[in-house]
């Protein structure tokens, strides 16, 4: 994607570290030699329009389907979706089953987009990081996906979530740990896998606000004002702003949050790279059900959570 409007000269990068790191990452950027092992292959478009990134998200509906029905349906419930940014997964389920839809959602312009797009159809709240506006035993199910990570206070917006649940209610909880091969979610401008193991959070910020403003980098589409058609300005040099966007948890995290609460652990397994992207990855599945090892192989962690039916 090219910006409509001129690219500014790129930060300077210090120290041995970084400079290695930036050196790695040209090697799958652009016409680098490796591009073909990263995410910004040409097979991947999600990267190119809004429309490609929303359409790849929404593709996978399906999948989301199937892991979900043996544990409860949607059918007549009221169903929360905890993160559901712009509203397009929550409408999705939409087309597959008929129940009573809410979305939760902390980011107010994502809100609004979806109130535009789907406010006659789904009811919409603001989250706080620690509160979600729902009368108590109000939902039959919560569901998130891709959003954990992003929780600033886990603990507490997960006991809220067993709060708003209708004692018997159901969580359905989907994400990908910070250990991830790309859980630094830069893999649009720094697509090294595990870069995020190798190197210092600070470093790869310092790596991708360099990338951003170089004629490497082919911006990303949400980094693109969609009215204006110009590149946002550089999203990776305010550093409090992404610790406050990734809580960088891992999987032995996650076990220990859920835990601390009292819901019932129907179900916990780490789902393995399946070779969707990369076939060579399919090597590597049976590695998420290794201790340790987990963290570093696992493509999503999935739980199903119960609010024991005695609770009030």
């Amino acid at each position: 994607m090219t910006a409509a409007t001129s690219i500014p000269t790129p930060q300077t990068v210090r120290g041995t570290k970084t400079k290695v790191c930036l050196a790695v990452s040209k090697l799958f950027l652009k016409n680098g030699p490796l591009k073909r092992f990263g995410f910004r292959k040409d097979e991947i478009t999600r990267f190119d329009s809004m429309d490609n990134y929303v359409a790849e998200r929404v593709e996978q509906i399906n999948d989301y389907v199937e892991l979900f029905s043996p544990y409860v349906s949607f059918a007549g419930k009221t169903v929360l979706e905890l993160g559901c940014n712009k509203g397009y997964l929550l409408n999705s389920f939409l087309q597959n089953e008929s129940f009573d839809a809410i979305g939760a959602e902390i980011d107010p312009e994502a809100l609004q987009v979806a109130r535009e797009n789907y406010g006659d159809r789904i009811k919409f709240v603001q989250t706080a990081p620690n509160a979600i506006p729902l009368p108590d035993n109000s939902v039959d199910v919560i569901y998130t996906i891709d959003t954990v990570e992003h929780l600033s206070r886990p603990s507490e917006i997960f006991a809220e979530c067993l709060r708003v649940l209708k004692p018997g209610g159901t969580f359905l909880v989907h994400f990908s740990a910070w250990f991830a091969p790309y859980g630094s979610h830069l893999e649009d401008v720094i697509p090294i896998p595990w870069a995020n193991a190798v190197f210092s959070m600070d470093t790869l910020l310092d790596v991708a606000a360099h990338l951003y403003d170089s004629p490497d980098y082919d911006v990303a589409c949400y980094y693109v004002d969609q009215k204006s058609g110009k590149r946002k300005p550089n999203p990776f040099l305010n550093k409090a702003k992404w610790d406050e966007f990734l809580n960088r948890i891992t999987i032995r995290r996650f076990r220990r949050v859920i835990r601390q609460l009292p819901f019932d652990i129907v179900h916990l397994e780490n789902i393995g790279f399946g070779g969707r992207s990369f076939k060579a990855g399919r090597l590597l599945g049976k590695l998420s059900q290794v201790p340790v090892a987990e963290e570093f192989f696992t493509k999503a962690t999935f739980a199903v959570l119960k609010k024991p039916e005695s609770a009030g």
